[in-house]
């Protein structure tokens, strides 16, 4: 096998294994749909290491307009999951920070969301074995 096709074996097997772990979630659609949008910006990382957690997956958005049609996206999958922290203002949600139900035992899946009143914001999906705690301290903690 030539190294082109071989990497792209590769990387089509990534996407599909990403793919799974998000089925039945409208996460799946939000990076899909915009993460080739121009105005927003995705990273994706699979069998990764981020500041010294493991993770099995990361996804991140950046967007800049679509705000809501990404929080209606996001609804259902709110409804799935537990709430761990929300800021809601005027009854809009400015951040979340929400766990799924867990893939098996050891791979917890995590929703993090964030919208400013211009309709930008930020999507992460992450999924690992991590806490609650140790997300909270990857995404809030200061860099060293």
């Amino acid at each position: 096998m030539t190294k082109r096709l071989l990497t792209t074996i590769l990387l089509l097997t990534c996407i599909a294994v990403s793919t799974l772990a998000q089925q039945g979630l409208r996460v799946a659609d939000i990076f899909s749909r915009y993460g080739d949008e121009r105005g927003c910006k995705m990273v994706e990382m699979h069998d990764t290491e981020l500041r010294g957690y493991k993770l099995k997956t990361y996804q991140s958005l950046i967007y800049q307009k679509q705000g809501e049609e990404i929080a209606r996206l996001l609804a259902d999958d709110r409804r799935k999951a537990t709430k761990i922290r929300e800021e809601v203002s005027d009854g809009r949600i400015e951040s979340g920070y929400y766990i799924l139900p867990p893939l098996s035992e050891s791979q917890q899946r995590y929703i993090l969301y964030t919208q400013k009143p211009d309709k930008s914001g930020a999507v992460i999906y992450i999924e690992g074995a991590l806490s609650p705690d140790d997300i909270m301290k990857l995404c809030y903690q200061k860099k060293k």
